[in-house]
């Protein structure tokens, strides 16, 4: 493996990235030349002479990706983050033709030819029904660490645990969140831009590092969080309180460490806590030992004295109840921002948007939309939901029982305006106004 430390001589860790960086870019562009020769009328023996060319060059551009961003000068990390992504590249497509290679000379040695230099895996894995092993690899997308150099100074029961908590693609985007818009914004400029340029977004201008996201039930925090997943292509961790508790004494802190660790690991990297206040509530005398403890570990590895302000990790909490967390807490989350009750017209684009979702817009037009929004204040987006699943019943309901079971879906009478008055007389607004009034004191006290 790669040595961490300095040679016998004398080379850095940056020399040493390098120069496996420069090595594998010549062995991937020999391969290429050569490939480029015999791909039409070479021989066996040349198209396999290639195909070692391109293991060659993934074997060291491999070696070259296995260290820690901490070990680099922080005045190089933008550079070797820019050289690491372009090698990913060069080794993504060594893979391709290393393996279309090996399909025209011989199907059956596809798996064997790629083996050796099986690629580094991604930040994101999917999660398992079955706990993975250690040496699974995991789907190649984003940032080139492996499953070892996830687990580096993480206790291995304790890491694979937490790698199952990793969230893949959700297939939900930005815009599939209707309103939001503030929270869209910080999140956008915490995660979306600095990823686009990092050398730009630093000093000063570095992004914060924790986000609070607050506000009423159903209006979008998780979705949010979900959204932030699928486009973020960064390492993404979904932790709820049952990630990180354990009958065991220590296993909390030792899981809340690992956690931060393995984030470091394959940064930039994503924490995204469900209900915090669950975990990190407001310390008192009444808190058991091990629930003070774990709060004090969460709250040295966010940021304490083993944390780096060169950190790219970001976590970003949801709750309904804001004013129950801790004050250091609440300090290391210094955007803080409400996620208030749609307004008008953001009921408008969520109506119209889960309705389409469902092809049941034909009976409506924009007017109707609009007397629907107005006539739902105070709805939350889940309540909206609630109501356009109530409002899509009443056409089934018109239905004779006896004929139900021969009645054509295709052949059901659209849904007017009218059945969302009957809707709305069984679906209320879930959240009530002494909810809203904490909430808004709270905005007005702590919010951005």
């Amino acid at each position: 493996m790669f040595a961490y430390s300095k040679g016998a001589a004398g080379m850095s860790i940056y020399d040493r990235v390098t120069q496996k960086y420069l090595e594998g870019s010549n062995k991937i562009r020999e391969a290429v030349e050569m490939d480029e020769l015999t791909k039409r009328n070479g021989t066996t023996n040349q198209k396999l002479e290639t195909a070692e060319l391109y293991k060659q060059a993934r074997a060291l551009i491999r070696e070259g990706n296995e260290f820690n961003i901490m070990d680099i000068p922080e005045h190089k990390r933008g550079e070797i983050r820019e050289k690491r992504e372009k090698m990913m590249n060069f080794d993504k497509s060594a893979q391709d033709r290393l393996i279309a290679i090996c399909n025209e000379v011989d199907p059956n040695m596809r798996r064997s030819a790629t083996e050796p230099a099986r690629p580094l895996s991604a930040a994101r894995i999917t999660p398992r029904p079955a706990r993975a092993s250690a040496s699974a690899s995991l789907p190649s997308q984003v940032n080139a660490v492996n499953r070892a150099a996830l687990l580096k100074g993480v206790d291995k029961v304790i890491g694979e645990r937490l790698l199952d908590e990793i969230l893949d693609n959700t297939g939900v985007l930005m815009d599939d969140v209707a309103g939001c818009q503030s929270a869209k914004a910080a999140l956008e400029e915490a995660v979306i831009l600095p990823a686009l340029n990092p050398n730009l977004f630093s000093g000063l201008r570095q992004p914060v590092k924790g986000i609070l996201l607050f506000g009423p039930p159903g209006n979008g925090k998780t979705l949010l969080a979900k959204a932030v997943a699928g486009e973020s292509k960064q390492m993404f961790f979904n932790i709820s309180a049952s990630s990180l508790t354990s009958k065991w004494v220590g296993d909390s802190e030792k899981t809340i460490r690992g956690l931060f660790q393995i984030a470091r690991n394959g940064q930039p990297s994503i924490i995204f806590i469900d209900e915090i206040d669950s975990i990190l509530c407001e310390r008192s005398e009444k808190d058991a030992e091990v629930s003070r403890r774990m709060k004090t570990e969460f709250l040295v590895q966010f940021d304490g004295a083993t944390s780096s302000p060169d950190d790219r990790i970001l976590v970003i909490g949801a709750t309904n109840r804001p004013y129950e967390l801790d004050d250091a807490v609440l300090r290391r989350f210094p955007k803080r921002i409400l996620l208030n009750l749609p307004d008008s017209e953001a009921r408008k684009e969520l109506i119209t948007k889960t309705l389409k979702k469902h092809n049941m817009m034909d009976g409506l037009n924009s007017s109707d939309i609009r007397y629907i929004a107005s006539n739902t204040s105070g709805f939350s987006n889940s309540d909206l939901v609630a109501l356009c699943k109530e409002a899509a019943m009443v056409p089934v309901r018109e239905i004779d029982r006896s004929k139900l079971s021969i009645t054509d879906g295709n052949k059901l009478r659209k849904i007017r305006a009218s059945d969302f008055d009957t809707a709305l007389r069984t679906i209320r607004p879930s959240t009530s106004e002494k909810i809203m009034s904490k909430l808004s004191d709270f905005s007005r006290n702590f919010g951005c």
